[in-house]
């Protein structure tokens, strides 16, 4: 491949990384899997006016062309506000980070005339938050309740900033606040994500599954197939391939060729042993958006039918792909469970964990320092991290995993049997390359 298209690829994914919702489920990372960051029409009662009309219903690349169209003849301010509404959510469908700086141009235009700079400072939250940024959409956010106490986009980043930072008290409060000042979509799917990290998987789905009921009556395209995805995810973490092949379906009708929800769907077939389609489904999803995630996934499964070369090539695009996002200031913690996934530079993958954990201090934080201290064969100090990864008893079957297998390499045999089964029903949720282990390692057990 020439320089210039292998660039084109890794500043995509490098973007992707860090707006991609859901990753979706890509599980590996969980926020793919179980994105935080909605749509950009799913925000809790977005500041500003709301889009004349009914082009909001337009999927996020025809509601861009509509605003840009308003900007050339000569729009108002509130004409650059829509239009960098309109970018940050194709920026969340898409993966392209020159939509974050699209959006970010056209606040820079609105700021010169808005009367009121709340709009422009909300929006900017909403910008470092897509980015990763936690601390700066915090800070910004907080300044706008400052001037506007009753601002529910700024709560709501606000929220989500103390929930990816790791304080899961104060988040929840404030995520029953938002609920209660604004039953929505976007309140009940982050309430879910709540109930999923604190071990809660059927309220989870409950919640999720409102979320994406509601959407379809909204009938938004992007909101539809974002909580279907995440719907999907949380199927998959329960072991029900039935419902999340028919959670994915509806997003796929809603966007068509849709990464995310592909990436769910792939994973379904793979799980019911249809690995020509799943990998049929993930190169498509690569080409389109190619994750980190989704490019080792695919190796995982290239792997797995035995096409070595194919694999590692995908492999070595992924670390292409570390290297680049390290240079432009977006980590990912999917690298480090890719490199202790497959046992490459783990000295690297464990100082990267560590340095996460200054700025996100979560359960996946934890979770990718254990897996990667694991890796490296250093078992108490990843059973410590474990111990932090497992403390909200969070119903993801990759933390599960992960736990259990340290315990067993310490010979916790009860322990272990508990949290491999947990990881076994949920295998779905696991890289393809662990599912197979984690079998292997449950059987094991029980083994004479």
């Amino acid at each position: 491949m020439r320089r210039g298209p292998l660039r084109a690829i890794l500043l995509l994914a490098a973007c992707a990384a860090a707006v991609a919702l859901g990753s979706w489920a890509l599980r590996g990372d969980p926020e793919a899997s179980l994105p935080v960051e909605g749509p950009g029409r799913a925000a809790i009662a977005a500041p500003g006016p709301d889009a004349p009309g009914t082009e909001g219903l337009l999927p996020p690349a025809e509601r861009v062309a509509f605003w840009e169209m308003r900007v050339a003849d000569g729009g108002v301010y509130l004409d650059q506000i829509h239009l960098a509404d309109a970018y940050l959510d194709r920026a969340r469908a898409a993966g392209d980070v020159a939509d974050l700086e699209r959006a970010d141009a056209a606040l820079a235009r609105a700021a010169t005339t808005a009367p009121d700079p709340m709009p422009v400072r909300v929006r900017e939250a909403l910008v470092a938050f897509a980015l990763h940024d936690f601390k700066g959409a915090l800070a910004t956010a907080t300044s706008v309740l400052q001037g506007d106490p009753q601002n529910l986009t700024a709560m709501t980043v606000v929220a989500d900033s103390h929930l990816e930072l790791g304080d899961v008290d104060l988040a929840a409060e404030e995520y029953a606040e938002l609920a209660d000042a604004a039953p929505s979509p976007a309140a009940w799917s982050r309430l879910g994500r709540l109930a999923f990290l604190r071990g809660d998987l059927v309220a989870a789905t409950t919640l999720v599954g409102d979320a994406a009921a509601e959407a379809l009556t909204a009938g938004f395209p992007d909101e539809v197939a974002f909580y279907h995805v995440q719907l999907g995810d949380l199927h998959r973490a329960a072991g029900d391939a039935a419902a999340a092949e028919a959670a994915y379906g509806v997003a796929l009708k809603a966007l068509p060729g849709h990464p995310p929800a592909m990436a769910g769907l792939a994973r379904v077939r793979e799980a019911q042993g249809r690995r020509d389609e799943a990998i049929e489904l993930l190169e498509t999803a690569a080409r389109r958006l190619p994750l980190p995630e989704l490019v080792a996934s695919l190796g995982d499964l290239y792997a797995l039918r035995g096409d070595t070369a194919l694999a590692d090539d995908q492999y070595a695009l992924v670390e292409a792909i570390a290297g680049l996002s390290a240079d432009a200031s977006v980590y990912d913690r999917v690298y480090v469970l890719f490199a202790a996934d497959h046992e490459r530079d783990l000295d690297a993958a464990i100082s990267a964990a560590r340095d996460e954990l200054t700025r996100r201090s979560d359960v996946y934080a934890h979770d990718a320092l254990a897996w990667a201290l694991f890796a490296a064969g250093r078992l108490d100090e990843a059973a410590a991290a474990a111990a932090e990864a497992t403390k909200l008893g969070t119903a993801d079957p990759r933390i599960a995993y992960h736990a259990g297998m340290i315990a067993l390499a310490q010979g916790r045999d009860a322990e272990a049997r508990e949290l491999l089964e947990t990881a076994v029903v949920g295998a779905m949720s696991l890289p393809p390359l662990q599912a197979p282990r984690a079998e292997a390692a449950l059987g094991s057990l029980d083994a004479p």
